[in-house]
Formats: structure tokens, sequence, C-alpha cells
């Protein structure tokens, strides 16, 4: 979206970002002529109420701010259109840990459960056609493929074996 601003046409755009239930939303109002890299004109930080307990409650922490500077250097990457060596990567491994840590979160984080995360973590990511899900599961978690391989396929007995139980409704 362009406008005028002083007889200079101005871009305006808005980039967002979700971590652990911290929403940061970042606007530029930037002249379409500049070459320069800027940061953004506004940043606005929401904390969700079901957000990460270094969150919640507690407002927006430095903790919280140190955590979404790493999102607002992402978007500044983005608005400029900037290479990143090994940003995808760098993308889905937050993504991981986070839909991780999520997923613990919602079952109470007791070690049952565990495999069954990393299946719904495994089958989202090959759902939207990532290339080497397990390869970025193993980097994100720091375990071989192998380990991964036998965590998944107990993840997957165990679905089967809910399902059988409850006689295939699921």
């Amino acid at each position: 979206m362009s406008q005028e601003n002083h007889g200079r046409a101005v871009r305006s755009v808005e980039l967002s970002r979700e971590d652990n239930g911290c929403y940061v939303r970042a606007r530029w109002h930037t002249d379409t002529g500049s070459t320069e890299i800027t940061g953004p004109d506004e940043v606005v930080i929401r904390i969700a109420g079901d957000a990460a307990p270094d969150g919640q409650g507690r407002g927006v922490t430095s903790a919280v701010l140190h955590r979404i500077a790493r999102q607002v250097d992402d978007m500044v990457a983005e608005f400029h259109e900037l290479p990143s060596v090994g940003g995808y990567q760098v993308m889905v491994r937050r993504y991981i840990e986070g839909r991780l840590a999520e997923l613990a979160q919602a079952r109470g984080a007791t070690a049952d459960g565990f495999e069954a995360d990393l299946l719904a973590v495994f089958v989202d990511l090959a759902g939207r056609g990532h290339a080497d899900p397990l390869g970025s599961l193993a980097t994100a978690t720091g375990r071989s493929r192998e380990d991964l391989d036998r965590l998944l396929d107990a993840a997957r007995k165990g679905q089967d074996a809910a399902s059988t139980a409850t006689g295939g409704s699921e």
C-alpha cells in the first residue's frame, strides 16, 4: 500500500510473528525511494493468556523483549528482502521447538506423550510439503534420525492401539 507524504511516495507494510504466546507486529511507513536498511516505525507486542510461563501474568518483561528481538530482526530481513544464510532452516527449527513446547504444555509436560508430540509435528511438516521433516526434527531436538524413527514408530503404534481400543473411530 502506498500513499503520499509531503510529496514522496510512502510504502506501508506490516509483518507479524507469534512466539510462545507473544504476538509481535511491526509496521514500516517508509519512503519508497530509500535504499537504507531501516527498522520498523512501530512495534506492537501482545501477550496472550496462554503465553509461555515467562510472559504469562508478568507482562512484557526483559525476557520477552529478548525473545521478540529475534523476531523483529527476522522481520527487518524479510522487509528488506535480505538474503539469509540458513534462514529457512532457522525458521523451521524455531517452529519445531515452539510447537513441541506448546504440545508439552498442553499435556502438562509429563513424560508420556512426547512421542505423540513428535509425530504431530512430523505430520504437520510433511503436510506442509517440507522436503526433510525427519532431518529438521533431528536438528531441532538434537536426536539422531534413527532415534527419531524409533520414537515416531512408537507413536504410530500407540495411535494404532488407541484406535483399535476405541473401535477405530479415531
